[in-house]
């Protein structure tokens, strides 16, 4: 677990952000928050995907790819781990049948790391895909979402992380991002707004703002503890 505070990534400041305590946690204690059978699911999907998109071929490929990625902590029973096995793979087939029934999307990048300096800090991070879109022009940020929830373009609009990856774009490689999306696999429907780059000065202020307070390590406000990943292992937690 990489503790610079002078690096910065859409999940430290997510944590930071959630709860002081719970970047001190992940990031100052170096512990991991335990993993869920939903995590682990996601996990194995995720890198299923990019191995797929990296390699090509068809259902049986992409079926390998999810065996060989298949991420196995954080569940309570044999019969659980299959069940969530058997959901990751109905939720690849159906992925694959849409993918075979759209128009194949031109992708430029998949599990793309990037870099760039603001200010004090270097700020990273690994983009799911960048499509190219034809004949506007200009790219398509896409983030895959399990979709256990529902997910709007309302939330969407507000989001953090997307836009951290348009900035990184621009700023990394020159690109030119006209959309950002979520890709809900669980439902296979995709969430999609036009950038906005009006909103990129906001971006970095939270990015300055966040990063002051992780150098000082800010602890004078709590999160949520109800919904916290840590609540039962956190040592100033109102909901163990």
């Amino acid at each position: 677990m990489h503790s610079d505070p002078f690096e910065l990534n859409y999940s430290k400041v997510k944590a930071y952000l959630d709860c002081p305590y719970l970047y001190k946690y992940i990031y100052l204690d170096r512990n991991y928050p335990p993993h869920t059978p939903f995590s682990s699911l996601g996990i194995s999907v995720h890198r299923a995907l990019d191995r797929y998109h990296s390699g090509g071929g068809g259902l049986d490929e992409l079926m390998l790819c999810y065996d060989e990625n298949w991420h196995h902590h954080g569940f309570e029973s044999p019969q659980q781990t299959l069940e969530f096995y058997r959901q990751g793979r109905r939720i690849l087939e159906n992925y694959r049948r849409a993918e075979q029934a759209g128009s194949r999307a031109e992708i430029i990048f998949t599990e793309k790391e990037f870099e760039f300096e603001f200010e004090r800090w270097r700020v990273r991070g690994t983009i799911d895909r960048v499509d190219r879109l034809s004949p506007a022009g200009g790219c398509e940020i896409i983030d895959y979402k399990m979709g256990f929830e529902t997910k709007t373009r309302e939330e969407l609009e507000k989001d953090l992380q997307l836009s951290i990856y348009a900035l990184a774009l621009k700023k990394t490689f020159n690109m030119d991002v006209r959309i950002i999306s979520w890709l809900l696999l669980l439902k296979g429907e995709k969430v999609s707004i036009p950038y906005d780059p009006s909103r990129e000065a906001a971006i970095l202020s939270v990015l300055r703002d966040t990063g002051e307070k992780i150098l000082a390590l800010d602890l004078s406000r709590k999160g949520k503890c109800s919904s916290c990943p840590i609540r039962k292992l956190c040592a100033v937690s109102e909901a163990k």
